[in-house]
């Protein structure tokens, strides 16, 4: 007979083994749809000419811009939308987006230098996308992302919905290594945040621009509380050069590169007007082949950064030149201050022809892996699904007896003197 004390641990632990395996099915269930990708060996920019993302950038058309925050995160947004709004238009904000996850606001769509986002993701990895200018929320997202190719294929998905995608704060997922990064396609911009994530998010950009996949940055502060400025609220923006507030215009720099981000130290954001003195980019280009950067201010570095994030060359002042080498796949720039302040730099990159590299959609569906996999995560569904069904009493088994033993039937044993006398 089953100890009475034992009984409720029993179904406690019935319980949670149902709940385990309801969460399994659930994972299975999201992985069956999605293919297997052959992935390309990355390979480095090549080329006689070199782009410049700043070419023909209008000096007197940088305008300050953040596109990730967020208000409906209880009960840390205790805030309007128009409180939010405000809060960054009184700091000299003219382009401002609200990016809450899986809620996109359209309520001010019709305001200057409003674009329509939203945050996708919600999946424990912390892989998450920026889908701007989106018409609707998509909910279709993994559990648990396992393979590079759920990554590729949740870009796949998104990409039609998106004028402008994001991946966002990359140092902040988890069980995801940096060198997947080197293989992902499909998207726009990158985030850069130096400080949210376990490691910089230039290493995922140095990572995907060495194995030849283009992408421009964003600078976002990612807020969670527009109250709190020893949290994240104006630590990161995005200087944009743009001739208009219009979203397609914004848009239309961003993915050319005619933009830089700048990040804010913790003491920095502190001071009574934080951004009220922060240094800035006053000139970028290039001549022949050469980079030349002016800041308003001496800087205590200005970096070239190139292939694998290399160190290619470093300069203290106000100016820096850089002479563009043969072997050189691509160059950015960043701009480190005395007081932490860094202005980070779109890449100059080798091509053909000049223009912005294009990244086609490369991966392709490896159809004998699909249906094998698929036929894998079939067996597993239903191996679990019996699972549940074993669990939950449907099919009544020992096991299903000992958590209930009130309805075990009664098994008689024989007495052992007549069995004697019977023989």
């Amino acid at each position: 007979m089953l100890n009475c004390e034992k009984r409720p641990m029993l179904l406690f632990g019935k319980y949670i083994l149902i709940v385990i395996v309801a969460v399994l099915m659930l994972c299975v269930l999201s992985y069956i749809s999605v293919p297997v990708y052959d992935f390309q060996s990355g390979r480095s920019f090549c080329g006689d000419s070199v782009y410049n993302p700043y070419a023909g950038a209008d000096s007197s058309c940088w305008r300050k811009a953040n596109f990730h925050a967020h208000q409906k995160e209880k009960p840390q947004c205790d805030y309007t939308v128009e409180q939010m709004l405000e809060a960054y238009r009184s700091n000299g904000y003219d382009i401002m987006s609200i990016s809450d996850h899986q809620c996109l606001n359209t309520e001010h769509a019709d305001r200057p230098g409003f674009i329509p986002t939203y945050e996708h993701g919600y999946g424990i990895n912390g892989y998450h996308q920026l889908v701007m200018g989106a018409e609707r929320v998509t909910w279709r997202d993994f559990p648990l992302m396992l393979t590079q190719s759920q990554m590729q294929y949740m870009l796949h998905w998104l990409r039609p919905q998106a004028e402008a995608l994001v991946l966002n704060h990359p140092g902040k997922t988890r069980i995801i290594d940096l060198a997947v990064y080197g293989w992902l396609r499909g998207y726009d911009l990158l985030e850069i945040n130096p400080e949210r994530g376990r490691e910089r998010s230039e290493q995922y950009w140095d990572t995907a621009l060495s194995a030849g996949i283009y992408s421009t940055l964003i600078g976002d502060d990612d807020a969670h509380n527009i109250r709190n400025r020893s949290s994240w609220f104006q630590r990161c923006f995005t200087m944009v050069n743009t001739p208009s507030l219009r979203p397609g215009d914004i848009m239309k720099s961003l993915k050319k590169g005619a933009a830089y981000a700048v990040y804010v130290p913790h003491d920095v954001n502190n001071r009574p007007d934080p951004h009220g003195d922060l240094p800035r980019m006053e000139r970028i280009s290039m001549q022949g082949d050469t980079i030349r950067i002016r800041v308003d201010r001496p800087a205590s570095a200005i970096r070239f950064i190139g292939q694998n994030g290399t160190l290619l060359a470093e300069e203290s002042g106000a100016e820096a030149v850089y002479a563009f080498r043969k072997n050189d796949a691509y160059a950015r720039a960043e701009a480190h201050f005395d007081d932490g302040t860094i202005l980070f730099f779109n890449p100059f990159v080798r091509t053909a022809d000049g223009n912005r590299p294009v990244n086609v959609f490369v991966p392709v569906v490896n159809y004998p892996l699909t249906v094998l996999c698929h036929l894998l995560w079939f067996a597993l569904l239903a191996g679990l699904a019996a699972l549940m069904l074993y669990l939950s009493g449907v099919c009544r088994g020992s096991l299903y007896y000992r958590w209930n033993p009130s309805v075990a039937p009664v098994r008689t044993k024989p007495d052992r003197r007549e069995t004697t006398a019977g023989s």
